[in-house]
Parts: structure tokens; sequence; C-alpha cells
């Protein structure tokens, strides 16, 4: 048996970040800003490529497929989406971010309010935890969302101020990232306030969501090529491990979960642009994609001999992708949440 994932965002783009993520096992973040992929998805008009979320999508689909980890979720689609939505500064900083002058990160879960924010005057005064970000050199500004009693905030802060109350973690995959506690942190720029904030960050959630599930289905394909062609070569007491039923019925298994995973991708896309609050297909996508991400990855260090398998193998790196993308880009509660509240008509 053989198996080939099929790319479902196939163009210059897939192959550029293929070739990329071949040469450089570990390639520097600065490799975005060098490419312009941080360009893809804003407008023409704003110094932009023009792309769309097919174009975001096979970046993400050739660093995937190779086990390469760098922030283009963030960087390239959740910040575009966001600020693309907005006037005022974020259009000012959205043609920063076309040029390569501003290199933009995200510092909040935009499915969590970790951060209040509070008014003080002209100023806005952020407190809590911001998400795990990449605080590298390169990074200019970080954008931050807050509830408040206004309702939702939109604003951005110099990343040299948050490196200096930063925290460092680690990453599943050893990338280094930082954690800012913030007490009373004044913020350098209000981007939105109440409902225009809510639609920016609806559109960033929806781009997050389908590219990390865009992600998720990169890697899961990949590793399944990979299973498939250890387990042909294997043997055990005298024949190839592929010929073993038992661990070609798991191998069956992974097939149907990533071509399920696929499939619901390709039908949410047709959802990006759907009315304001008809977020369904988003959740119902993070849901089962973050649900089949975790036993996927699970099967795949299995049948490469399981506990004694190394870090060191491509599987495994693509098997810690998977663990790492259901645990940082979904949150299953709040899917179950969105999905009851459709079903029954209630409150979400």
């Amino acid at each position: 048996m053989s198996f080939q994932p099929k790319l479902l965002f196939p163009g210059l783009l897939s192959e550029s970040a293929s070739r990329l993520a071949q040469s450089e096992a570990r390639p520097p973040v600065a490799r975005i800003r060098e490419l312009g992929w941080n360009a893809v998805l804003v407008a023409e008009e704003q110094g932009g490529a023009g792309g769309g979320f097919a174009d975001l999508a096979a970046i993400v689909e050739g660093l995937a497929g190779q086990g390469v980890n760098l922030p283009v979720i963030s960087r390239c689609g959740v910040a575009p989406a966001l600020l693309g939505r907005l006037a005022g500064e974020a259009d000012r900083l959205l043609r920063d971010l076309a040029s390569g002058a501003a290199v933009i990160e995200l510092g909040s879960r935009l499915d969590h309010d970790a951060l209040h924010g509070e008014p003080d005057g002209q100023d806005w005064l952020l407190s809590g935890s911001t998400a795990a970000m990449s605080l590298d050199e390169d990074c200019s500004h970080v954008l931050l969302a807050a509830r408040t009693a206004q309702g939702p905030l939109l604003a951005w802060a110099a990343a040299q101020r948050l490196r200096d109350c930063a925290r460092p973690c680690r990453s599943m995959d050893e990338r280094p990232l930082q954690v800012c506690q913030l007490r009373r942190f004044a913020v350098d720029g209000v981007l939105a306030l109440g409902a225009p904030a809510a639609a920016a960050k609806e559109a960033g959630w929806r781009v997050e969501v389908a590219a990390s599930a865009a992600d998720t289905v990169a890697a899961m394909g990949a590793a399944l090529a990979q299973t498939i062609a250890y387990l042909a070569q294997r043997e055990q007491f005298g024949q190839a491990l592929a010929g073993f039923q038992a661990l070609r019925h798991e191998v069956a298994r992974l097939y149907i979960r990533y071509e399920t995973a696929a499939g619901l991708l390709q039908a949410t896309l047709r959802s990006l642009d759907a009315a304001p609050g008809d977020n369904a297909a988003f959740d119902l996508l993070g849901l089962c994609v973050g649900e089949q991400a975790l036993p996927f990855a699970e099967t795949v260090i299995q049948l490469h001999g399981g506990m004694g398998m190394t870090r060191e193998m491509p599987a495994a790196r693509l098997a810690t992708r998977l663990i790492a993308n259901s645990l940082l880009h979904t949150d299953p509660l709040r899917h179950r949440r969105s999905l009851h509240a459709l079903l029954t008509g209630s409150p979400a």
C-alpha cells in the first residue's frame, strides 16, 4: 500500500513554502517578511498582494507538510484580517505591514477574554495575561484584545515595551515564545471599541480557525504518508508491518479521519464571507478537526513503535504539531457552546 496526500491549495506559494521547509528545518521568523508573505491578504490599494484565503492556506500547507512551524497564521492571516475590517490607525498599520515596515503579532486569543481594559483619561490600561506569542527582534507591533465595560477593545502596543515585561516559554515544538503578565499597561493606540472591534475580532477568528484547520489537515496527510511508508519498510516476524491486518485497520482509520477533516475544511471555506454572527460552520470545523487531531497523533506515534520512536523522526514532529494545534488554536468548549446555542435557540 502507498499514499501521497493531494495538495488542497496548490500553486507557487505552496511550492515556495515547501522548498523553504525542505531547505531549512528551522527557518528564522524573519523569512516571513523577506518572502513577502505578510502582504498576501492585504488589498492592493493598501500596498498588499490582494490575495485570498487560498493563498494564505497554500503557505500554511507547504510549511505544515514538512513539519516547519512559523507564526504565519497570526502574522499573515489573523492580523491582516483584523486590521482590514477597521479604518483610521488600522489602515496605517495595514500599509506598514504590507510594506514590511511593521511586523505585527497577535497578543490575545480571540476566543478568550484574558485581558481586561479600563479607561484612564484619554488612555486605556490593560490588565491580565497575554497569549503566548513570538516577540522576536523582527516583531514591531502587537495587537491586543480586551473586554471592557463598553464592549470589546482592540488596541496595539510596541513590541519592545512588551519584551521588557515578557516571561519566556516554549511551544511544544521547542520554539521560543513569550507571555506577558500586564498590570494597568497603557496601550500605544486604540483601534476599535464596541461593535467595530467585535466585527474585526470575528473576521480574524474565522481566518484563524480555517487556517489552523488547513495546517492540521496538511500535517495529517504528511504523517499518514510517512506512516504507510514506515510500515511498508519495517519487518517483524519475517514480513513487512504493512502486512499485519490489525495495523492496516489502524491506517484505514487514519485515512478516514484525514479525508473527513479535508472535506469539512473545503466545505467550510464557502462560509468565509458569511454574514456576521453566522459562525456555525467554523465552530463545527474547529471542534471536529481539533478533536480528530489528538487521536490521529496518538495512532501515528503508536504505529511508529509507541514510546520507542525518536523525536528526530519526521512523523514525531508532525504528531507534535497536531497535538499543539488542537491545544493552541481551538477551544472545544467554546465551539460546543456555540453549536448548542444554535441547535436549541438559547443564548451562546
